[in-house]
């Protein structure tokens, strides 16, 4: 496969690394527009500069299988984040902030070296706050030899000026769409408005990108992804948000429907919050699903009790399982093998 970053010349990516670090001067970066200025080193609600800080470049088996594939994604796991999710199972990177301030150059040959390590693709892991380090970064390891397509890991949180820039540089678009409403979104995420900005940022990687294609030797070849967590209790609003897909887009995105959730970091502190989804509920997703017509889902096993949490304490290892928790991708509706 060869990536659109190598489509473009080196003058328009490095043209184009140049126009979104511009917005970190009164920072527009995603939705929450602070207005800090970063590149004096003021910081907003991510608490970052216009530096990057990186928590783990590794490469992870835990994404879908046309990712990892055999030999796994090279991840590029960034520090803090744009939401404030009561759940994440990345809290320690996302709200502790567990990572080391690294220049544009250390990140591009983090890349380079994930590629030596016969990574499939380079993945930027929730890069919404921080896209014009990552573009410089990418500009850099681009001219030194970079060839792996780029997978944008995101919550979805995502500003579309931001993503403009993106197009024709981003591979794959492997959003989260977390809620089907603005409340739930602010309750759980401390995300204004996410309902509206993630899927009006969804509904521009998909003119970009399409959906997912994959090759014949089962790696995805370009277009989006969706993964959606299951939540209990409902408070994801499933149904809302798979019909918003099937038919604000197409059923031919295929969906990536996660079981993982895990009452960790403060969810234990929202009686809602406070246990895993039941494989019934699970279950139903899956259904809405198939009954909507989407041709391709990735599923994991509801009742699965060993999950790939991660440990970034130990950033040169923090997943501790090397597999990936999907049991299969299925086409024409999902069934169990």
């Amino acid at each position: 496969m060869n990536p659109r970053y190598l489509q473009l010349s080196s003058a328009e990516l490095n043209r184009r690394a140049d126009q979104a670090y511009e917005i970190y001067r009164s920072c527009e970066v995603c939705p929450r527009a602070c207005a800090v200025d970063r590149t004096a080193g003021e910081m907003g609600f991510c608490g970052q500069s216009d530096q990057l800080s990186v928590s783990a470049a590794v490469k992870h088996f835990g994404e879908e299988p046309p990712f990892t594939g055999t030999c796994g994604v090279g991840n590029i796991f960034v520090s803090s984040c744009n939401l404030a999710c009561s759940y994440c199972q990345n809290f320690q990177i996302s709200q502790k902030k567990i990572g080391r301030e690294v220049s544009y150059q250390e990140t591009a040959s983090q890349m380079l070296d994930l590629q030596r390590q016969g990574g499939h693709f380079i993945g930027w892991v929730s890069p919404s706050h921080v896209v014009p380090g990552l573009l410089k970064s990418l500009a850099l390891a681009r001219d030194q030899g970079l060839r792996l397509p780029i997978i944008y890991n995101t919550n979805a949180y995502d500003a579309l000026p931001t993503l403009k820039l993106l197009d024709g540089v981003i591979d794959i678009y492997l959003p989260d769409m977390k809620y089907s409403s603005d409340e739930m979104g602010w309750e759980h995420s401390r995300g204004k408005g996410y309902k509206t900005h993630s899927q009006e940022a969804v509904l521009e990687m998909y003119r970009q990108a399409g959906p997912l294609t994959i090759g014949e030797d089962g790696l995805a070849q370009g277009g989006v992804l969706i993964r959606h967590l299951v939540l209990p209790n409902g408070l994801a609003g499933s149904w809302e948000t798979l019909c918003f897909i099937a038919f604000e887009m197409s059923t031919r995105i295929p969906l990536s429907l996660m079981s993982q959730y895990q009452p960790v970091n403060k969810a234990m502190e929202s009686p809602e919050l406070a246990r895993r989804p039941s494989p019934e509920e699970y279950q139903a997703v899956v259904k809405m699903a198939e009954e909507l017509g989407f041709e391709h889902l990735f599923i994991q096993d509801p009742e699965c009790k060993e999950h790939n949490l991660p440990d970034f304490t130990r950033a040169e290892d923090p997943f501790p399982l090397k597999q990936s928790p999907y049991r299969d991708s299925f086409v024409n509706g999902p069934q169990f093998c």
